[in-house]
């Protein structure tokens, strides 16, 4: 009853058995409960912490980016919430990296919790406001457009996205018909391709110049189109360079697959609250689990109660994203 509960809609399971569909609410919530209490994931040495739209709401959501695993979700990115959080966490010395967007509540709760952990920002979150910029430069082109001619450039708007070694031969003779004919867009095409381009770079040093030179190199007429990305780097600089001085690309790209878990579970139930949800997508999905790499007394042995694991015998690492 309680497996049945975690995977499918408790008006699924109440016609199926014949129980009330507050019994099996009731059943749910007193597993969730017992599997909060118990299920302990490893502390990361690179955490990330993200966000989620979930429920209509922005949800906090942390992972292990080694690992590649989901730890938690909140139930608010409020500061508040995310410093109790790692207050809490086991062993929160470990934690060396912290990957994030470009929130300010999340630098400070890191830097009040974890101050011996280094911040790097998660660089897709910096090079898609990039892309933001061109999309102004081309929505402002409506004006000088045809009502047609303005429907096939929204419609191309994906091929100017996309980086310059990805477009096929097709794709770039319309884009070269775009941008010959309007300079404009040539331009901010170009320098979102050199702030790509930053990415490149081998050390902090480089990029650090790379960065600079991309200031001082906005099209002209510009400045405002790309303003937004300037502030932001700018008051970010020192967690966007220190990801080129980590031992390996830091990043939370992967969190599309918590995107779709998080629809998976949500589609296989309308309308539950967050915790039902929290507990749908970490309790039910595939979990990452090692044998410790350190040799257990075998006095330690012993079970905690019905439908545990032995914890003496394996570390859990989250739900695994691999398998998603």
């Amino acid at each position: 009853m309680e497996k049945e509960s975690f995977n499918h809609p408790y008006t699924f399971v109440a016609a199926q058995t014949g129980l009330d569909e507050k019994t099996v609410r009731d059943i749910f919530n007193a597993r969730a409960e017992f599997l909060g209490r118990w299920h302990r994931f490893e502390t990361p040495r690179i955490l990330g912490i993200d966000e989620l739209y979930l429920n209509k709401r922005y949800r906090c959501i942390l992972t292990n980016i080694e690992e590649r695993t989901l730890l938690d979700l909140l139930a608010t990115r409020r500061q508040d919430v995310v410093t109790n959080y790692l207050m809490k966490l086991k062993d929160r010395q470990k934690v060396e990296i912290v990957s994030m967007d470009m929130w300010n509540p999340y630098r400070a709760a890191v830097k009040a919790v974890l101050p011996q952990a280094r911040i790097v920002v998660d660089k897709f979150h910096v090079v898609r406001m990039a892309n933001d910029a061109l999309e102004r430069v081309r929505k402002g082109l409506r004006k000088e457009l045809k009502p047609s001619q303005s429907r096939t450039l929204k419609g191309d708007r994906k091929i100017l996205l996309k980086r310059a070694h990805e477009v096929s031969d097709r794709e770039r003779l319309i884009m070269e018909t775009w941008t010959g004919a309007f300079p404009q867009l040539l331009a901010a095409y170009e320098h979102k391709e050199r702030f790509y381009g930053i990415w490149d770079a081998t050390t902090r040093l480089q990029a650090e110049a790379a960065l600079d030179e991309w200031i001082a190199t906005i099209p002209k007429g510009q400045k405002e189109v790309w303003s937004d990305l300037v502030r932001a780097v700018e008051n970010w600089r020192e967690e966007t360079m220190t990801y080129f001085e980590t031992d390996m690309p830091v990043t939370n790209a992967y969190t599309e697959s918590i995107n779709r878990l998080a629809k998976d579970k949500n589609r296989e139930g309308r309308g539950y609250s967050f915790e039902v949800m929290r507990a749908r997508m970490l309790y039910t999905t595939k979990h990452k689990k090692k044998a410790p790499t350190a040799k257990v007394s075998p006095f330690y042995k012993k079970t905690i109660g019905y439908g545990l694991p032995d914890f003496a015998e394996e570390l859990n690492y989250g739900v695994d994203l691999s398998t998603i």
